[in-house]
């Protein structure tokens, strides 16, 4: 009688944390033929082969008082998860990204005994290194996607390893201009941000800025990735109030397959700037949340920077806009400082290229699908088709 399948619980509890497990789910099952695989996530996790027990993808939130409206559904999810595990018993179960709903898990996963990995893990060393002891002492395996945190974990007593950053296998540079014409015909992407929370907030101001540069620039064209199918409505209704639907596309999908067509990025804050940066692409970040929030925020934030590029390069590359500098008038004139400025532009590329040298080769995906297929062979006989086994912390 042969092992049983092994057999993986993945839970996403949001939009960009669907996409990173769906990628980490094709692997595994690539890597691993016959794993099992069901989850808590959304359209893209679905897409790569995973059973979706319960739709999480849009609960994404910043902020105490933003999380309200997730509330009674995340019970609910806590709720229907626990009698899941119980009746299924996952050989492991791995966290994605999602920190607002995923360490509400961790209390469920705990009494049941059941062994779970925090991948592509929320940065600390960006918050604060108070994170890192609580996910130390819970996690199984911490997966850090940047290198400096990996020794924040293993000083705070997590098993941690760090495999590179998922990013390097899934954005590419494009050096194929989108449209006929050159480079002053490819379009601006849009990018507002995954979470309805960031929509809301965002999309406003950058639909009425992009009706700004394109007075500036007749004939300018805008492209709008829609990372999650529950985003599209209220980004159209948007458009169509301003009357950009003839300048604005929306192209569904990852932001990386729409940047990288594009000649420039206005950019939420997030991986989304990791995204763009990795594809060549200029930008101007931004991002905007409730007052509370934001003074919550700049207690706890340890760094002088918010978009990523800066923040790994510990310098400031892209320019930032944030909340009350957040406007029309300072995202056009951000846009056309790079737009009009051609060597400016290319002054930023420069530095952007600088990145991929500090986030590890490529194949960081891989090395992190046998590092989980290793660890529940330490829990139990499951086999497994590759000589290399994981290290210890």
């Amino acid at each position: 009688m042969g092992a049983r399948p092994l057999k993986m619980f993945l839970s996403a509890g949001e939009v960009s944390g669907d996409f990173q497990a769906a990628q980490l789910a094709r692997t595994l099952q690539r890597i691993h033929p016959g794993v099992e695989l069901v989850g808590y996530g959304g359209d893209h996790m679905r897409s790569a082969g995973v059973e979706i027990r319960c739709d999480t993808a849009g609960w994404g939130y910043v902020g105490i008082q933003e999380s309200l409206r997730f509330l009674p559904e995340m019970r609910r999810a806590r709720a229907k998860l626990a009698e899941l595990l119980k009746t299924e018993r996952p050989d492991l179960v791995v966290l994605v990204d999602g920190e607002a709903f995923n360490e509400r898990l961790v209390a469920v996963l705990q009494r049941e005994r059941i062994p779970f990995v925090h991948y592509f893990v929320p940065q600390v060393w960006f918050w604060g290194r108070w994170r890192a002891r609580r996910i130390a002492r819970q996690a199984s395996l911490v997966i850090p996607a940047f290198p400096k945190e990996l020794e924040i974990f293993r000083e705070c007593g997590a098993r941690a390893e760090w495999f590179g950053h998922p990013l390097l296998d899934l954005v590419e540079k494009s050096e194929e201009p989108c449209n006929e014409g050159g480079e002053d015909r490819r379009p601006v992407a849009l990018m507002p941000g995954s979470r309805v929370q960031e929509i809301e907030s965002h999309a406003p101001t950058l639909i009425a800025s992009a009706k700004q540069l394109r007075k500036k620039n007749p004939g300018m064209k805008f492209l709008l990735p829609v990372a999650a199918q529950h985003l599209r409505a209220p980004l159209l209704r948007m458009i169509e109030a301003a009357d950009m639907t003839h300048a604005i596309e929306l192209r569904p999908g990852w932001s990386e397959r729409v940047v990288s067509k594009c000649r420039l990025a206005l950019v939420a804050s997030g991986t989304a700037t990791l995204e763009t940066a990795l594809a060549g692409v200029p930008m101007v970040a931004f991002y905007k949340v409730r007052k509370l929030t934001f003074w919550a925020a700049k207690l706890l934030v340890k760094s002088r920077f918010v978009a990523m590029p800066n923040i790994l390069l510990d310098e400031s590359v892209v320019p930032e806009l944030l909340q009350e500098n957040f406007t029309v008038d300072s995202i056009v004139s951000e846009a056309s400082a790079l737009l009009d400025d051609p060597a400016r532009a290319a002054e930023m590329r420069r530095n952007l290229a600088r990145i991929p040298a500090v986030l590890g080769g490529h194949g960081a995906i891989e090395r992190a699908a046998w590092a989980l297929v290793h660890l529940t062979a330490e829990h139990e006989a499951v086999p497994v088709g590759v000589p290399c086994q994981l290290k210890s912390a």
